[in-house]
C-alpha cells in the first residue's frame, strides 16, 4: 500500500511538470489528413481478451482516422507506471475502485466536458455503474461491463430433501430457511444452509441488502455505523449465533474448491450463497443442480426489493495521454448499444447500456438463457454500490476488518461499525478541507 500511494505522490509530481511545460493530451505533430494510432490497454489476460480484440478490430474496420493497438495483462501498477513514466496509453481499463485514488493523483482525465460537448447521453446507461465513476461529480470514467450480485442461488435437492418448493422471500425467511437446511451428525455440522460470509466477506453488498448508505455528501460524514448498515452487520451475526462460530468454520474448513465439482454448493455441503452473474453457468442452466432467485429482502422493508451491489469495470483516459479525442471517440464506440450486445454475447457479461437490456439480440437468445434473469435484475432502480472516493480502499478495508470482528463475536455489530467510522472520519475530514 505505500508502494502504490508513493507511486501515486509521484504522478502528481510528474503531471504537474509535464502540464507546466506542454499540453500532454495533444500530439500536434500529427497531420490532420495522418492515420492516428492510440494505446489501448486492459488487465485482462490472453484468455479473455479475445470478444474485447474483436471490437477493436471492428472499430479499426469502421473508419479511416484512427488505428487502435490493443494490449492486455496491463495490471494497476503497469498502467500508474506507464502514466508516471510519461509513456501513458491513451485509452485503457482498470477496476472501479481505482479510479478515486487516481483522479485524486492527478492521473485521469475529467470526461465532463467530453460528455457535454458530444450531448452524450449518460441516462442510456446503468446508473449504478456510471456512479461509481464518478467522484464529487466530475466523470472520470466510463464502465465497459458490470458484475452484479443480486441473486440467491441454492441446491435444488437440498431443498427438496428438506421439503422446501420455493426459495427464501425475505431475510427472516433466509434464517429459517437455513435451519431447516442445516444437518448435524454427532453433534457436527455435515451441512449448512447459509453462511453469510461465504465464500469472503461481503462488507458492501449486505448494507445494500438492507438500504444502508456509506457517505453523507450534505454533511461530508462517511456513515459506516448508519442504523441499516449496522443491522445489516447484526443480521449476520445471527447465523454465527444459531449454529457456532467454530461449527461453521469447521465445516467450512472442509469444503471444497469453488466451482469444482468438490464445491459445497454443488454437493449440497452448502445449500444457498448470493449469486453473480458469472458464477456456476452450467449448473444454471434449466434442469441443472443449481436454483437461481432475487435475494431476499428486509420483511420490514418490500421497497428494497430488487436490491443489488454492482461492481463495474472502468474505461478512463490518462491525463497525460496523446490522443484524448481519439480515445474519447472509441470510448464511446465502446459503449455503444449494438456493441455492447455483441460483447455480452460473447463474453457473458451483463451490458451496461439500458436499452440492450431489452434487445431481442439478449432476452430471445436461447444461448443466452441463463443471463436473461440478471438482465431483468439490471434494470432495478435499487441497484448500487460503494462510493468513490481517494480514501475508497482504506474505507473498504477497515469494513472488511470490523465485520469479520463481529462475525466472530469479538465485537458488536454497532460497536464495529463505530470503529470504522472513528478510523475513516478523519481520513474524510482531511480530504473535504483539500475541496474548501
Amino acid at each position: 500500500m505505500k508502494k502504490f500511494s508513493l507511486l501515486l505522490a509521484v504522478i502528481l509530481v510528474l503531471l504537474f511538470a509535464t502540464a507546466c511545460t506542454k499540453d500532454a493530451g495533444t500530439d500536434s505533430s500529427k497531420k490532420s489528413d495522418e492515420k492516428v494510432e492510440i494505446k489501448f490497454w486492459t488487465v485482462l489476460g490472453d484468455k479473455d481478451s479475445g470478444p474485447l480484440e474483436a471490437l477493436v478490430e471492428k472499430y479499426n474496420k469502421s473508419q479511416d482516422k484512427v488505428t487502435v493497438k490493443f494490449l492486455g495483462s496491463q495490471d494497476d501498477q503497469k498502467q500508474l507506471t506507464a502514466i508516471s513514466g510519461g509513456n501513458a496509453p491513451d485509452i485503457a481499463y482498470i477496476y472501479w475502485n481505482m479510479v478515486g485514488p487516481w483522479a485524486s493523483a492527478g492521473a485521469l482525465e475529467p470526461l465532463n466536458k467530453y460528455i457535454d460537448e458530444d450531448k452524450f447521453d449518460l441516462d442510456g446507461l446503468i446508473p449504478a455503474a456510471t456512479e461509481r465513476m464518478r467522484v464529487e461529480d466530475v466523470q472520470y470514467g466510463l464502465p465497459l461491463t458490470m458484475s452484479m450480485a443480486s441473486k440467491l442461488f441454492y441446491n435444488k435437492q437440498a431443498f427438496a430433501d428438506a421439503g422446501l418448493t420455493d426459495p427464501p422471500e425475505t431475510m427472516e425467511e433466509l434464517l429459517e430457511y437455513s435451519k431447516k437446511l442445516t444437518k448435524k451428525e454427532n453433534g457436527e455440522l455435515t451441512q449448512i444452509g447459509f453462511i453469510p460470509d461465504y465464500p469472503w466477506i461481503d462488507n458492501v453488498f449486505w448494507p445494500v441488502m438492507f438500504g444502508g448508505s456509506f457517505y453523507d455528501e450534505k454533511t461530508g460524514e462517511v456513515t459506516p455505523n448508519n442504523p441499516e448498515n449496522v443491522q445489516a452487520i447484526a443480521f449476520q451475526q445471527e447465523f454465527y449465533k444459531e449454529f457456532g462460530v467454530e461449527a461453521i468454520n469447521k465445516i467450512r474448513s472442509g469444503m471444497g474448491a469453488w466451482e469444482t465439482p468438490q464445491d459445497p454448493l454443488l454437493t449440497g455441503k452448502l445449500a444457498m450463497l448470493i449469486g453473480w452473474e458469472n458464477n456456476f453457468n452450467e449448473h444454471r442452466v434449466e434442469n441443472g443442480p443449481i436454483g437461481v432467485a432475487d435475494f431476499p429482502y428486509p420483511a420490514n422493508r418490500p421497497d428494497l426489493k430488487g436490491s443489488g451491489m454492482v461492481s463495474p469495470t472502468a474505461m478512463y483516459i490518462p491525463k497525460n495521454a496523446k490522443h484524448k479525442d481519439e480515445a474519447w471517440d472509441f470510448m464511446k464506440f465502446l459503449v455503444a448499444e449494438e456493441n455492447q450486445i455483441e460483447y455480452a454475447i460473447e463474453s457473458g457479461n451483463i451490458p451496461i447500456v439500458k436499452s440492450a437490456l431489452d434487445n431481442p439480440k439478449l432476452t430471445e437468445n436461447k444461448d443466452m438463457k441463463i443471463m436473461w434473469e440478471f438482465y431483468e435484475a439490471a434494470k432495478s432502480e435499487n441497484l448500487t454500490g460503494f462510493p468513490n472516493s481517494v480514501y475508497i480502499n482504506e474505507y473498504l478495508q477497515a469494513l472488511s476488518e470490523q465485520t469479520e470482528k463481529a462475525l466472530k463475536g469479538e465485537l458488536s455489530a454497532q460497536k464495529a461499525m463505530d470503529n470504522v467510522k472513528e478510523k475513516i472520519q478523519p481520513v474524510a475530514d482531511k480530504e473535504n478541507k483539500k475541496k474548501k
